[in-house]
């Protein structure tokens, strides 16, 4: 095996983690039950860090119970709130790009928690920002709970590409944001102005009605650029744009990069992940899927957005 990939949570807080006790570790041929090792080196020995914590997995993500201090409606399915985090819990662990976590109302069953990513974060107040599509039993719970909710995270696989935002600097970077997708957009954004990088963000409604991002990415000094879906081609070949980030509904991504390879731009692409994901810890298998006989389980693994795109991952 030649990887590819690497492991989103590799030599966090959470590595070891549950795969490394069943056997199925996404990096580690030893601790799958192979003979030899093939990580290519990786930067970190998980088997020795796995015996060297008598073979168990490290911390597990925690259940935090967090007060709502605000909560605005925007439109019949977009509410967006605000959550205080105890004082134990900081709110820079969830402050990076591709940031997502588990969530429910306080009073509803486990099987209630929706994957949300963080839109922003406050972190002198300690505070964190959601916004939701009311699409169903879990997001209608969580409309209707006014007092707390239970988040379980942080997790960081949100986005595919990560490598390219967080390497950027100095560069010209475009950001296409369409309907919920766009809460994606503004730890990006964040991301992206620390490398002293020219962004302009393009923003399309969708089915939302209301541009959510705007308000935030105007306070941020980003050039923001109102749209319909028909201007992306356009938008894209009107400049050399050295990265692009694709957040929104996976017809989105195929549309873009198809415009890069039809034009041989030599854009580096990121995409929003829009897997399926239940458990975020690549247990339940509801985000696995097949590249060349290999599983690859999405809520874990690290990919090129280009090659999801060209493998029809998503």
């Amino acid at each position: 095996m030649i990887l590819k990939y690497s492991c989103i949570d590799m030599a966090s807080d959470y590595c070891p983690c549950y795969l490394a006790e069943t056997g199925d570790c996404v990096i580690c041929s030893i601790l799958r039950g192979q003979n030899n090792c093939d990580c290519r080196w990786q930067g970190i020995c998980i088997f020795q860090e796995f015996l060297w914590n008598g073979k168990k997995k490290a911390s597990s993500r925690k259940m935090i119970k967090a007060e709502i201090v605000d909560k605005k409606i925007f439109t019949d399915n977009l509410f967006i709130f605000t959550l205080k985090l105890p004082k134990d819990v900081h709110t820079i662990y969830f402050s990076q790009a591709g940031t997502y976590v588990f969530v429910k109302s306080q009073n509803s069953p486990d099987f209630y928690e929706v994957p949300l990513c963080v839109m922003d974060f406050d972190e002198e107040n300690n505070l964190l920002i959601f916004a939701v599509q009311l699409l169903g039993p879990k997001t209608k719970a969580l409309f209707k709970e006014n007092k707390n909710i239970v988040l379980r995270g942080p997790y960081y696989n949100g986005i595919f590409g990560l490598k390219y935002i967080k390497s950027s600097f100095n560069r010209n970077c475009l950001l296409i944001g369409r309907g919920i997708g766009q809460a994606s957009l503004i730890l990006v954004a964040k991301s992206l102005k620390r490398g002293y990088n020219k962004i302009l963000a393009v923003l399309n409604p969708g089915s939302l009605s209301y541009n959510i991002a705007k308000e935030i990415l105007f306070k941020e000094g980003v050039s923001v650029k109102e749209v319909n879906d028909e201007c992306y081609e356009e938008i894209i070949l009107k400049d050399n744009y050295d990265l692009i980030y694709s957040a929104g509904a996976d017809f989105q991504h195929n549309f873009i990069y198809d415009v890069i390879k039809r034009n041989n731009l030599k854009a580096e692409l990121a995409i929003s992940n829009n897997a399926q994901i239940c458990c975020g810890e690549g247990v339940c298998g509801s985000c696995a899927v097949n590249l060349n006989g290999e599983k690859i389980r999405l809520c874990k693994m690290q990919l090129e957005g280009k090659k999801i795109l060209e493998e029809g991952l998503l």
